[in-house]
């Protein structure tokens, strides 16, 4: 990169950061002005900055919809649509073209404070609720949220579809987040329940905390009744130490309706991740466990991906280990992918990734090419 091209780089975002703190620095001495004068008091003042806050918050939250459709805030409609070949090395599997995802999400704000989100699935099988929510934003530090969401647990899980660097999640996510492999099931990583988190201890333009904390029915998403009588709980603490590196830790206590015949059962789960992003770079590892009845699981995964062609090409590569049953030493599967990304524009990206699926005392042929066009709008 030319030296000249970085210092006017440099000048520009210099000049428009200088801009936004002039304005918020104008509008603090207004209103310092206006109580001088007294024609504000000190508690009308907090109650507008307040609620010039919260009006920040949203405006943050809604940029990540900027590719979607606005009818005022009180409605923006958005999607995505992932299409995919899978080549498998196995003989006795086809290799097949399908829709994989087909979603279209409803949100908008109410009011500053009364926001909703309807988001919906069109592929597979049937029409499914992903998410289905209202939530009530106090300010950064507490947001309520009530419906059918993600569980907060696991950085992969709770990392969008159409954000994640591979086409696939990795074995342990897919197997304890209430995904593929799960004991209850596919639910996307979803449920339905009650969640209060939020943000504290701002240092310059990013806060040192983040959390979460929710109760759920444990039966997955998209289901009328819950399947027993017990609620599951889960929490998520995150640290920022610098910019750009999130170091978490987070837990699931719960029971779950499984196994032949069906009966209650416990359903724990722990886990750790960290995730670093340095210009073109992006690090990610994640360590979760869980029990499930009497049956101990693990595994865990590290990922690197850098773009090689600023905003466009992106090279990746991952690690992955899962132990189903830890009481067994025969069982467990090391899978190794590399990826490329390619991003025509903001909106389509073109994912190939290859895994090669190493199993670790009878090997399988059973290696996979995965090739995902994807839109979002």
């Amino acid at each position: 990169m030319k030296l000249p091209y970085v210092i006017r780089t440099v000048l520009l975002l210099s000049i428009i950061f200088s801009a936004i703190a002039t304005k918020a620095q104008q509008n603090e001495d207004l209103l310092n002005l206006l109580i001088k004068k007294k024609v504000l008091s000190q508690q009308e003042a907090d109650s507008i900055r307040a609620d010039e806050a919260i009006k920040e918050q949203a405006k943050k939250e809604n940029s990540a919809n900027r590719h979607g459709i606005s009818i005022g805030r009180a409605l923006q409609i958005s999607g995505l649509v992932q299409a995919r070949y899978q080549g498998f090395e196995q003989s006795n599997v086809n290799n097949s073209f399908d829709l994989r995802r087909v979603r279209l999400d409803l949100r908008g704000n109410i009011t500053d404070r009364w926001s909703y989100d309807v988001y919906t699935e069109f592929g597979g099988t049937g029409v499914k609720l992903v998410d289905a929510f209202v939530a009530y934003t106090a300010g950064d530090y507490l947001k309520f949220s009530a419906g059918q969401f993600k569980i907060p647990f696991s950085v992969e899980s709770l990392t969008s579809d159409s954000q994640l660097e591979f086409s696939d999640r990795s074995q342990v996510v897919e197997a304890l987040v209430s995904r593929t492999k799960d004991v209850i099931g596919n639910s996307n990583g979803r449920d339905i329940g009650i969640m209060v988190n939020g943000s504290f201890a701002k240092i310059d333009d990013f806060y040192l905390f983040d959390y979460s904390l929710g109760v759920f029915n444990g039966a997955g998403y998209d289901v009328t009744t819950d399947n027993n009588n017990h609620k599951d709980i889960s929490g998520r603490l995150s640290v920022h130490p610098v910019k750009n590196l999130s170091v978490s830790a987070d837990f699931y206590n719960g029971q779950g309706n499984y196994g032949t015949p069906a009966t209650n059962q416990k359903r724990n789960r722990t886990g750790v991740d960290a995730r670093y992003v340095w210009k073109a770079l992006s690090l990610t590892a994640e360590y979760d466990k869980g029990t499930d009845g009497k049956i101990n699981r693990s595994g865990w995964y590290g990922q690197a991906a850098y773009f090689i062609l600023p905003k466009h090409l992106q090279l990746a590569a991952k690690y992955d280990t899962y132990d189903p049953t830890q009481t067994s030493l025969t069982d467990r599967s090391n899978w190794y992918t590399g990826g490329v990304n390619y991003y025509f524009n903001d909106w389509t990206r073109l994912t190939i990734d290859y895994t090669l699926r190493r199993e670790q005392t009878t090997q399988v042929k059973n290696n996979l090419l995965n090739a995902q066009l994807q839109i979002v709008f």
